[in-house]
């Protein structure tokens, strides 16, 4: 009986070997979340001011541009909102108030024409004035509901003009704000 233990077996033994793991195929990357924004925003614009807002839209960031020549957005050298374009303001606050979950933070950019001001002028500068300019807007989104801590205000001056200086309209044009939302992704 132990000799028989030592003997080999009566048939050959079968090795099988597992087969290498396999890693399962990696789950394909989600599609980003495309919402569009800016026809939102238009949609919702009084149609009496549809024509001062415009803008561009990427999958990241949706930029409003306030801007009009007749009427004027602004009056030259003043940071105060011509009067009737408050409800333009108030409608873009609307949309990021009932988008809330979608928008991240604001920033509001003044900008103004290339007419120097007068040293009379408080402001004393287009860089002040631009700034201003901003805050104005951003002020107003604020007094319509939008959180303060998620907007930011800033003046570009002269430095990026949209039109030619060098015609009232094109100052007039010049003189603009722009609202650029941030999109959560």
């Amino acid at each position: 009986s132990a000799l028989v233990r030592a003997l080999p077996p009566p048939a050959r033994a079968d090795i099988t070997r597992a087969a290498p793991k396999v890693d399962a195929p990696a789950p394909p990357e989600p599609e980003p979340v495309d919402f569009a924004l800016l026809p939102e925003f238009k949609a919702e614009a009084p149609d009496s001011l549809k024509g001062a807002l415009s803008g561009t839209e990427s999958v990241s960031l949706a930029k409003l541009v306030i801007q009009s020549s007749n009427p004027e957005l602004f009056q030259s050298s003043r940071p105060t909102l011509t009067q009737g374009y408050e409800p333009l303001v108030e409608s873009i606050a609307k949309v990021i108030l009932a988008n809330q979950e979608l928008i991240g933070n604001i920033t509001v950019v003044g900008h103004t024409d290339n007419v120097r001001l007068q040293r009379s002028n408080p402001l004393s500068t287009n860089q002040r004035l631009s700034e201003a300019r901003a805050e104005t807007i951003a002020n107003l989104l604020v007094q319509a509901g939008v959180p303060q801590d998620r907007i930011h205000s800033e003046g570009r001056a002269e430095t990026d003009p949209v039109a030619d200086n060098s015609t009232r309209e094109g100052r007039a044009l010049n003189r603009r704000v722009e609202v650029l939302v941030e999109k959560r992704l």
